[in-house]
């Protein structure tokens, strides 16, 4: 503050409570100053001590910023930041808040801690919103990105020159208006900096290092000392000069100009009377002479004056509120009220009329220097002496920022100054003022011309007498057994739903709390009921549920209620909870009882309702055990056993284990029976040696969860007149020939294959031999190529060993395939593309793959080795509606009958039956419904016995499916026969090394299939909507 004080005595270390007038004394400035300076500490320092440093009261909730469009507004309302009350009288925006100069910029420029001035000639009316100022000094939109909206607050000191001309409030007109006490003003400014890009992920505790920079206090420090440059050569010597010099007490005051940031050169000016001399600018300069300008006063008297030798600083409102320091310049000499000046030297910017537009005045200052730091470490250096006035000064080194000061009061009748002393030195002090404070406001986000907000970073606090509130205090959680019958239809909770009324730690007797349920009653019959606090502050009601199974879990709600109403967004509501004890709602573990796992009984209702629909007798309600330690030694044995028992509803769990048959499983039963076959998973299997498996008329039957393996005889597996035919989890691996396919199944209504694998091979070990022969660093991979490595995992195994080959013996290897593959022309003639292929992939996979991808093409070569010569996994005839969905088959699916090894038809033949079809000499005729979904598949074609006789006669009845679904499988085959009524081939992976095959329909879609190398699909008898098929070609015969 820049006052005329005698000095500033309040000093918080002192603990001083009060200043008290002794009558009949001499009063002091300085005691009335300190008696307030010692009831702001202590009100500043209980709020910060009470709210914290920032708090806004959710009754005025001040400095809430909101978006509106190009400008942003600042709610009315109260915020206190380190103890300061800053008030928001009314609504305002940013670009023309109260204490924001009108043609300012609310912007922080990046890496600056002040705003900037206006450049010259803007006006106020230039200003339509948040902007900044470009380099031709124009108003223009603030870049792109993320800001962080802050208050920033200081005290300004003013006198009655600072008010504007007219102004005087400050002044005694009764007593001809003179000059008496001055005031401090809390100035606040809603300001930006702009903290990140658009989208950062930032928030209102995010550390921002421009932030960071602005908030940090400067760290210089001021010694000041009023004795000899040099110390006497003996005790018995005086210092030369020594001590304060002038024949006047005087308050010095040392004030930052330029903190050097943007100048590049650090400037500190100062004054002996705490630059309290001001008056007003009443004609500039260059009118009419360019150094001359006249003031309003030059002073008090001759030494209280503006006078040659001193220098003036030019500034204004705007340079005040902007925290800017003003142009100064050295008198030369006045003449009344006309004031020449050296604009040679001028420090700072020009002294353009434009640029002072509000209430232009000039402050009178002894002196200016460059600011040097020295280290504190070494006392006798770095000193410097202000003009001749003995008292030297000494700049620690770090930071300083502008309108830094201190306050050096100096007294002739001691010759000293009053300093305080550090081990008897001057100490190192931080600057008086000026003290700024900085509170965070809100995360705005500014892109396309327009502001958005992000978030509000104020933190809210209620009033002491708000503190009143509503906490749980029991009864939640609970639960009761129903009557399933609802007699009665409610049951009461054990314990009372209870909640409490507090006033910080005092509870509130008397309150009224209302309690709703959405299920069951209260004490009134009613779904509402209120509540009064009784002395302890507690509420309690008895909630009964209904016996509602429907219901399980039902919930209540506590309101606190004021003048019997709730108050929207004062009180939070207490919820509770509770249930019904049902049997439904507790969870069973089914893994030690298979069948119950097989059951997905995962409730206790579940699995008692499973137990319950067991037939009694044979074993009771669970399922028998079959295998070691179980119930039956063999799976034939149990079946024979129970079907002569008449058992109607069977249920066999094969136990972990490898089980085998002691003769042929060759079962017939009736539409009657229901027979359920699982195991425990991948620890289940059943091997079958040259014997046969025939499951004939059942009305229903289900296979899953376990292995099946067959070697020896090539019969196939046989399911015949089974109506509902499920196999679920089912792995069936087993050799099949033409005519054998590996599974047939005829005559089911409903047939359901999911999540299995039906892996047939060849048994043709020739390609495998010859593999061996020449590769045969490969020899100790052998077992990789088992029909049964994909079931038995070992896959994955010696993949991870061959990745752990040397170099050396990797190279040989893909050497032998490479040499293999490329003489392929005579050797190994034999070889299939598919198998050429799939070696090439290893070759590539030994080189280069890891472990992972080398398990994969170990199947791969497998799989196509097993199936070098036409493999048969599954016959389909007869049948109602079947459903493959995820399941691997490896080997083709026949419908109608089994296949053989017939060549495809060729395109002419095509053409010959697409004519005869549409000449209806040929007859498609329905035969059940197929979906195929998310399998891996080895082809599909119709009966050859079927399709042979019909394409070279051009004439019968060719057996169709009724609506074939082929949909997001992978299908590794060639030349295969999609044929129905209707027909759809969606999303399917096509990996073909010839064409596709053909498609029979009425009607047909082709869409969305993927194929990477150019092959055809026949269109026969019909023109298919394709688009989206990749490389494939449909061709029209």
């Amino acid at each position: 503050m820049k006052a005329d004080l005698s000095r500033s005595t309040f000093d918080p270390a002192r603990r001083y409570r009060t200043v008290r007038m002794q009558q009949g004394r001499v009063q002091l400035d300085a005691d009335w100053n300190e008696q307030q300076d010692i009831l702001n500490r202590r009100l500043e320092t209980e709020t910060v001590d009470s709210l914290g440093t920032v708090a806004v009261p959710i009754a005025k909730p001040g400095f809430a910023i909101t978006p509106a469009g190009k400008d942003l507004t600042i709610s009315a309302g109260h915020l206190y930041v380190d103890g300061l009350l800053c008030e928001n009288n009314a609504a305002a925006s940013v670009a023309k808040q109260p204490d924001l100069p009108a043609i300012a910029s609310a912007v922080l420029p990046g890496s600056a801690t002040l705003l900037p001035l206006p450049p010259k000639g803007i006006k106020a009316s230039d200003i339509d919103g948040v902007v900044v100022f470009g380099n031709n000094g124009a108003p223009a939109a603030p870049a792109a990105g993320t800001y962080l909206a802050y208050l920033e607050v200081w005290q300004r000191h003013l006198s009655t020159t600072d008010l504007s001309a007219g102004d005087t409030s400050m002044r005694e007109v009764a007593l001809g208006g003179p000059d008496t006490c001055t005031r401090e003003q809390t100035v606040w400014q809603v300001r930006l900096l702009r903290a990140g890009d658009v989208g950062a992920a930032l928030s209102c505790l995010s550390a921002i290092p421009a932030w960071t920079a602005l908030t940090t206090p400067p760290d210089g420090r001021l010694a000041a000392r009023a004795e000899a440059t040099i110390p006497p050569k003996t005790p018995c010597q005086l210092p030369p000069e020594a001590g304060y010099r002038l024949l006047e007490n005087h308050l010095y005051r040392v004030e930052i100009h330029d903190d050097g940031s943007v100048t590049g050169k650090a400037r500190y000016k100062w004054s002996r009377d705490n630059g309290s001399l001001v008056s007003r600018v009443v004609r500039w300069l260059d009118d009419p002479i360019a150094d001359e300008f006249e003031v309003a006063s030059i002073g008090r008297d001759d030494v209280l004056a503006i006078t040659a030798g001193c220098w003036v600083e030019f500034i204004d409102d705007t340079h005040e509120l902007l925290g800017q320091p003003g142009p100064l310049v050295p008198v030369i000499r006045t003449d009344g009220n006309v004031v020449t000046v050296d604009l040679s030297q001028r420090i700072g910017h020009a002294l353009d009329a434009a640029l002072f537009p509000d209430n232009p005045r000039v402050r009178r200052w002894d002196g200016v220097a460059e600011l040097k730091t020295s280290s504190v470490a070494n006392p006798n250096t770095g000193w410097e002496e202000l003009a001749q006035d003995g008292i030297e000064l000494k700049f620690a080194t770090g930071s300083y920022r502008i309108g830094d000061y201190w306050l050096i009061p100096a007294r002739t009748a001691t010759a000293s100054i009053e300093w305080p002393q550090d081990g008897g030195k001057p100490a190192f002090v931080a600057p008086a003022g000026v003290l700024r404070a900085f509170a965070r406001l809100a995360l705005l986000g500014f892109q396309g011309g327009a502001w958005s907000a992000l978030a509000d970073c104020r933190p809210l606090f209620p009033a002491l007498t708000e503190l009143t509130r509503l906490d749980y205090v029991g009864g939640d959680g609970q639960s009761v057994k129903p009557n399933p019958l609802n007699t009665p239809p409610t049951v009461a909770l054990p314990s009372p739903l209870r909640v409490g009324v507090s006033n910080g730690q005092f509870p509130v007797a008397n309150a009224q709390v209302r309690f709703t349920v959405d299920a069951g009653t209260l004490p009134n019959g009613t779904h509402t009921e209120i509540a009064t606090t009784q002395a302890d502050g507690v509420a309690s009601i008895v909630w009964s549920l209904a016996c509602d199974p429907a219901k399980p879990v039902q919930r209540a709600k506590a309101e606190l209620l004021v003048a019997g109403q709730p108050v929207a967004g004062r009180y939070l509501p207490v919820h509770f909870s509770a249930q019904l004890a049902l049997a439904s709602q507790v969870a069973y573990d089914p893994s030690g009882c298979a069948d119950l796992l097989s059951a997905k009984a995962f409730s206790v209702q579940e699995a008692i309702d499973a137990l319950c629909k067991r037939p009694q007798g044979g074993g009771g309600g669970c399922c028998l055990t079959v295998g070691e330690g179980g119930q039956f030694s063999s799976l034939d044995k149990a079946l024979r056993t129970l079907l002569e028992k008449d058992q109607l509803n069977i249920c066999l769990c094969l136990l972990p284990g490898q089980h085998t048959l002691e003769d042929d499983l060759s079962v017939t039963g009736s539409r009657r029976h229901r027979v359920l076959i699982h195991g425990c998973g991948p620890a289940s299997r059943l091997l079958v040696r040259d014997q046969v498996f025939q499951f004939n008329t059942f009305g229903a039957l289900a296979l899953q969860d376990f292995t099946l393996i067959r070697t020896g005889n090539l019969e196939s597996l046989s399911f015949t007149d089974c109506a509902d035919l499920r196999l679920t989890r089912f792995d069936c691996v087993g050799s099949a020939t033409p005519g054998n396919s590996l599974l047939r199944v005829g005559g089911s209504q409903r047939l359901v294959i999911e999540d299995s694998r039906v892996l047939a091979d060849n048994n043709d070990s020739r390609t495998l031999e010859r593999l061996l022969e020449q590769v045969g660093d490969l020899s100790a991979f052998k077992g990789a190529f088992r029909p049964t490595a994909i079931i038995d995992g070992q896959l994955p195994e010696f993949a991870a060993e061959l990745s752990r080959l040397s170099a050396e013996e990797k190279k040989r290897i893909s050497g032998a395939i490479a040499n293999m593959i490329r003489v392929s022309g005579t050797a190994n003639a034999g070889l299939s593309q598919r198998e050429l292929v799939a070696l090439n992939a290893m070759r590539l996979g030994i080189s280069n793959g890891s472990a992972f991808a080398l398990a994969a093409q170990l199947e791969q070569l497998g799989n196509a080795m097993l199936t070098s010569t036409p493999v048969f996994a599954l016959t389909l005839r007869d049948f109602g509606d079947a459903s493959l969905v995820n399941n691997t088959l490896r080997g083709r699916i026949t419908l109608y009958g089994e296949g053989d090894d017939s060549p495809f038809p060729g395109r002419d033949l095509l053409g010959r039956l697409s004519g005869a079809i549409n000449q209806a000499e040929v007859g498609l005729e329905p035969a059940g419904n197929l979906t195929l979904e998310r399998n891996h598949l080895g082809g599909l074609r119709l009966s050859e016995r079927v399709l042979n006789d019909v394409v070279a006669n051009a004439r019968g009845i060719l057996p169709v499916c009724a609506n074939l679904r082929v949909a997001d499988n992978h299908i590794d085959s060639d030349l295969d026969h999609y044929a129905g009524v209707n027909c759809a081939l969606n999303g399917n992976t096509l990996q073909t090394q010839d064409d596709v095959g053909m498609i029979v329909a009425t009607q047909a879609k082709v869409i969305g299939n993927f194929m990477r190398n150019k092959h055809r699909l026949y269109a026969v008898a019909v023109a298919p909507e394709n688009f989206g098929n990749g490389s494939l070609t449909i061709t029209p015969v």
